[in-house]
């Protein structure tokens, strides 16, 4: 007979002033941290946002009974929303009826990332009780445990837990924005409730948080992927192929007759063009991790008219058991922020402009955390690339409707932009490596 499983507790648990629920402000961060997270963690507030206007109109699109009923609403949010935005078992997706307003109110809690605390509750307060003589307890002091942590909802996973968290292009078309995770962002806006003094691995580098966190996102986004198809292949109503796994961007865009009057020499249309059915997979993760921009012939592989779930199942487990352990080698690597600079504008200089709005985000991202390395002040500059890559509203016949898309990205422009800032920063190190 299998054991049973760990169970969760509730924060009630936690919310003594002697524990985790004491005054912001006064004393360590550990004794405030469940304060911290009522006040200001918008994980707190994530059950409650599955009754708000926008997530009514997403459930609604979803399944029109739920707009008239009650419990169909809420048979959408236990086999959609719920393994993500509270603290949710897999009885709890199972189950049918109306979900309790105490429970949608509790949010994403402490045992959401920590791990169910039945087994450590009362042995963590123990001044030798060690943290990894318990797998209940996930281990967070690490980038890689931190990330693995945040990937399981903000990347997803059809079995993590026991549970499917799968934000899909059925929820996507319905409303609920794409997911684009970036670690270093997330932590950044995340109101700490711990003594970050304690993030020495984190903190050593931003480029090297940045790159681990990007392989265990590409390393979860294939397992995704697998787990999508293998399930598929038992039980055909699970979609496939499996449309946000690609550029979003490649299908969703004006077409017009001036798109296809730019000759396919000309650089500054991608030379993979939307119209050949080659939407990158995975755009977002995969951006200077897997060359696919330039395999055409993977990309005929991997494209949804063609994806084969058989294959796709296999090799996307594969994928993940190879980029989980590159992200160990990075994250045992040290990180010269001048090294990083050079190859950074070595390889801009050499390459066409991005092909798509994804590549040139990541690369902005990636000047953004080599700057904070070199601990130089951030340049105007860089705030103007940021600029250009924001999403523009466009005018729609429902002006109900606000569509945003990278409709005016100009590659090119891009492209010299960062290069300019890249040059200068190459310029001014050098100067000050080598004074007169």
């Amino acid at each position: 007979m299998a054991d049973e499983p760990t169970r969760f507790v509730g924060n009630s648990s936690c919310a003594t002033s002697t524990c985790h629920g004491g005054v912001i402000g006064r004393g360590p961060a550990w004794n405030q941290s469940l304060s911290t997270w009522l006040a200001n963690d918008p994980h707190a507030n994530a059950g409650r946002l599955l009754y708000d206007r926008d997530s009514q109109a997403i459930v609604s699109r979803l399944d029109r009974s739920a707009s008239g009923s009650r419990e169909a609403y809420d048979a959408v949010l236990r086999k959609r929303c719920i393994s993500c935005h509270t603290t949710a078992t897999a009885a709890h997706t199972a189950a049918s009826g109306k979900l309790t307003a105490e429970f949608l109110a509790s949010g994403v809690t402490c045992e959401s990332c920590h791990g169910p605390a039945e087994s450590w509750l009362v042995s963590h307060t123990h001044a030798d009780w060690d943290a990894t003589t318990d797998e209940s307890m996930r281990e967070m002091d690490s980038i890689i445990g931190r990330a693995e942590t945040c990937v399981r909802c903000h990347v997803g996973s059809r079995t993590e837990d026991g549970l499917v968290r799968d934000m899909n292009h059925d929820l996507i078309a319905a409303g609920h924005p794409a997911l684009r995770f970036d670690l270093p962002i997330y932590l950044a806006n995340l109101p700490a409730h711990w003594d970050s003094r304690r993030d020495r691995e984190l903190n050593a580098s931003h480029v090297r948080l940045r790159a681990v966190g990007r392989a265990i996102n590409l390393a979860a986004a294939a397992k995704l992927a697998s787990e999508r198809a293998s399930d598929h292949l038992q039980d055909p109503t699970v979609p496939w192929p499996e449309l946000s796994d690609y550029d979003c961007f490649a299908c969703h865009q004006s077409l017009s007759i001036r798109d296809f009057q730019v000759p396919p020499s000309n650089k500054k249309k991608s030379p993979l063009h939307v119209s050949d059915g080659l939407p990158v997979w995975n755009s977002w993760h995969s951006v200077n991790q897997l060359e696919l921009r330039e395999n055409v012939a993977l990309l005929e592989k991997l494209s949804p008219h063609r994806s084969d779930p058989k294959q796709i199942a296999a090799s996307g487990q594969s994928l993940a058991v190879k980029y989980r352990n590159i992200a160990e080698q990075l994250s045992a690597e040290t990180i010269d922020p001048r090294q990083e600079l050079e190859s950074m504008l070595q390889r801009l200089e050499n390459q066409p402009p991005p092909v798509d709005w994804h590549q040139a985000a990541i690369e902005y991202l990636e000047l953004d955390a080599l700057l904070r390395d070199l601990d130089t002040p951030l340049p105007v500059a860089l705030q103007e690339l940021e600029h250009s890559l924001r999403f523009q509203a466009e005018a729609t016949p429902n002006k109900n409707v606000s569509l945003h898309s990278p409709a005016d990205f100009e590659p090119e422009k891009f492209r010299q932009s960062i290069l300019r800032i890249l040059q200068s920063q190459s310029a001014s190190t050098q100067s000050q490596a080598n004074p007169e």
